[in-house]
């Protein structure tokens, strides 16, 4: 834990092969409906798995809440995420935009849904200087999803191995309450359901930024 005092409270049960039926739960709600410590849960459950493998997912870090709100609304700050693929085993930001509007719009009001929106697409584009992205303009990229704000959110992480030598990694590929994606004009997601054609057909291009003056 880095030398961090574990906050068992934001302990959440990630895979069990035992206990599937916890999936999801926090370990503290575990703990009180038994009556026992946290820790103690945490040591029993793992030990119940085959070769001790209970993952948990757990806050280490920037959990200021208010700190985390009074920066989200500052026009000043951007969003922005990448560790160069460094910790994909244990990490997933993929799901940034999707917890965004669900956890720090919706859920902790720290910023309207219009300035959040703002700042995953136009300020990006105007930040790295893509020219034709960002907005919803006649001759601009149609890169577009369409969400529910009542219910958008990351949606569960799940494990994959695709990478080389069977590694694994973390994905969170099924986001709660988008309704239609479209990448470059091309619908890839219509009504929740993705579409393998026009995924398999890869509408989307590499974005460079435009020059400078």
């Amino acid at each position: 834990m880095m030398g961090m005092v574990p906050r068992f409270d934001t302990y959440e049960i990630m895979e069990s092969a035992a206990h599937a039926e916890l999936v999801g739960m926090k370990l503290s709600k575990i703990a009180a409906d038994i009556g026992q410590e946290p820790f103690d849960v945490l040591l029993d459950l793992a030990l119940t798995e085959p070769d001790l493998k209970l993952r948990v997912k757990c806050v280490v870090a920037n959990d200021d809440i208010a700190g985390i709100r009074e920066l989200l609304a500052d026009s000043g700050c951007t969003l922005g995420l990448s560790d160069a693929g460094a910790h994909v085993g244990q990490l997933c930001d993929a799901p940034m935009p999707t917890d965004l509007l669900g956890t720090w719009v919706r859920e902790y009001e720290a910023l309207t849904l219009e300035a959040a929106i703002r700042k995953l697409s136009g300020v990006q584009a105007d930040l790295f200087g893509f020219a034709d992205r960002g907005y919803l303009k006649p001759g601009y990229a149609a890169d577009v999803m369409v969400f529910d704000p009542a219910t958008v959110a990351p949606g569960p992480a799940r494990r994959v191995r695709d990478f080389p030598a069977d590694t694994e990694r973390l994905t969170a590929d099924a986001p709660v309450g988008v309704r239609h994606v479209l990448v470059n004009g091309t619908p890839i997601q219509i009504d929740g359901v993705q579409l393998p054609d026009a995924l398999a057909a890869r509408p989307g291009q590499m974005v460079k930024p435009s020059p400078r003056s």
